[in-house]
């Protein structure tokens, strides 16, 4: 199941010339709601319909498994993605464009007050996760396990809907802490993040990345990458990268692929059937 994050109206508001062109479609990680995705991504949006000269749309999916299903049969023209996602997907003929120069780290979200400040002291406690399949739940999970704790014997791992909903668990006092990133928390409202503390994992993998589907024609993803660059360096850009964390844009490498290969295999391994 898709969500679409543009309705029709501002397609149409789109400039004349663009309207005789195909729609981009820009895939979206459904990190947290659609009504916020929309939200953040919205300057994003007008940047490339304007670079661009073409309408863009954008969408997401309904949860973490519907979109790993629509990276793997492309069904985008471009995705910003999960680091995870995205390497299988370069591995699997998607076009790398670039990626945010962030580092992606695994973060223990908790309350401030309780005395909770190593892994350690998780053990009997509840952990909010955003979905088993995010990058920070695998990869957060190994780093728990690398401390001697184990999901399930040693501590309770609830699913929450998104990574926001996760914190929100942890800011209300429903659960002891949550795995998740810093971008999520910095993201937050002011009234969470003044409830919460972060204990970050001692390493991290590289921030979510920009591709493009296989078959998109080489001089098209030229284009599409020019534009997003652009977009960085926009005094809009540069706000929605002030507010996100995300730090800019760098070009996605074979290295880049290459850290994230122990995580999906961690993903493979979570969803064996979706292997080709």
């Amino acid at each position: 199941m898709r969500i679409w994050l543009i309705a029709m109206v501002a397609v149409l508001l789109s400039a004349a010339p663009a309207a005789a062109q195909a729609p981009l479609r820009v895939l979206l990680l459904p990190y947290t709601n659609a009504a916020a995705l929309m939200r953040i991504h919205q300057p994003l949006r007008e940047h490339l319909q304007r670079e661009l000269g073409r309408p863009v749309e954008l969408f997401t999916s309904a949860d973490f498994v519907a979109h790993f299903e629509d990276i793997r049969k492309g069904d985008f023209d471009v995705a910003v993605t999960g680091p995870h996602f995205g390497a299988y997907a370069v591995q699997h003929g998607a076009r790398a464009l670039l990626r945010y120069r962030a580092t992606l780290t695994p973060v223990l979200a908790v309350r401030k007050g309780t005395g909770l400040t190593d892994p350690a002291q998780l053990k009997g406690k509840v952990v909010s996760a955003s979905n088993r399949l995010s990058t920070s739940s695998l990869a957060g999970e190994r780093w728990l396990a690398e401390r001697g704790l184990v999901a399930g014997r040693d501590y309770e791992l609830r699913a929450s809907a998104t990574h926001t909903t996760a914190i929100m668990a942890v800011a209300m006092g429903e659960v002891d802490a949550a795995l998740t990133t810093h971008t999520p928390i910095h993201q937050a409202p002011e009234d969470v993040r003044a409830r919460i503390e972060a204990i970050p994992a001692p390493s991290g993998v590289p921030h979510l990345f920009t591709i493009a589907r296989p078959t998109l024609p080489e001089a098209e993803v030229r284009t599409v990458r020019a534009a997003f660059l652009a977009f960085g360096e926009s005094a809009a850009g540069r706000e929605f990268f002030a507010a996100s964390g995300y730090q800019g844009y760098v070009p996605l490498t074979a290295e880049d692929v290459a850290a994230m290969r122990p995580v999906v295999d961690l993903l493979l391994t979570a969803l064996p059937k979706a292997q080709p």
